[in-house]
């Protein structure tokens, strides 16, 4: 895949994870990071506090990004539950969600 191929499937997946979060963030929700491991996109959620109806909310995102995208879409989510500071990020991360701390 060229460069610019690979460029417009990120901003595509981006977008789509933008869609999907509409209306979904809480004030709980600290960062929403995606990156990439080999074909797998990965979807990192931050959360200060578990909190049930985040974690739906979550579940919601997650149904909506995947609707949004073709049959062969290979992805996964994890959330992470803490004060600790957000980690730093490798240049392949993108940052889609940051509140202000």
């Amino acid at each position: 895949m060229n460069m610019a191929a690979k460029l417009k499937a990120w901003n595509f997946q981006v977008l789509m994870l933008v869609q999907a979060m509409l209306g979904a963030v809480t004030p709980n929700f600290r960062m929403v990071v995606l990156s990439r491991e080999g074909d797998i996109w990965v979807i990192r959620f931050y959360l200060e506090k578990n909190i049930e109806d985040d974690i739906c909310e979550i579940e919601d995102i997650i149904c909506q990004y995947t609707a949004y995208q073709d049959s062969d879409l290979k992805c996964k989510s994890e959330i992470l539950v803490g004060h600790e500071a957000l980690p730093r990020l490798s240049e392949a991360d993108r940052v889609v969600y940051r509140r202000k701390e």
